[in-house]
């Protein structure tokens, strides 16, 4: 019982904690809405290659703990998109696009 069960509380835990900070400490900073907001159209325009980790904890029957890991896959990919030049006004250019899907196709999860 504990084998099947554990993983997924642990990861509950885990998103819980995140999420606090998230919303206490991060939602004034211009990075973070910046990353959400290239993230969201992201979403919209692929909705097969990227799911939110909102949505994947809100809106899937998948399980807690795979919802933390694709989430933290997605954030190292944001991390990298992030440090581009100019990502403040080129975030939702067919060359920001572009360099998401590759990371995506590269690091396939």
């Amino acid at each position: 019982y504990e084998k099947s069960r554990k993983p997924n509380a642990d990861a509950i835990a885990e998103l819980s904690y995140r999420n606090f900070m998230e919303m206490s400490s991060k939602t004034a900073d211009p990075n973070f809405l910046l990353q959400k907001k290239i993230e969201k159209h992201f979403a919209d325009k692929f909705p097969e290659k990227w799911i939110p980790l909102y949505s994947r904890v809100t809106f899937s029957n998948r399980p807690y703990a795979e919802a933390l890991s694709l989430g933290d896959f997605q954030d190292t990919i944001m991390k990298e998109i992030l440090n581009i030049k100019n990502i403040e006004t080129i975030w939702n250019s067919a060359e920001v696009e572009n360099k998401m899907l590759a990371l995506l196709d590269k690091n396939s999860f």
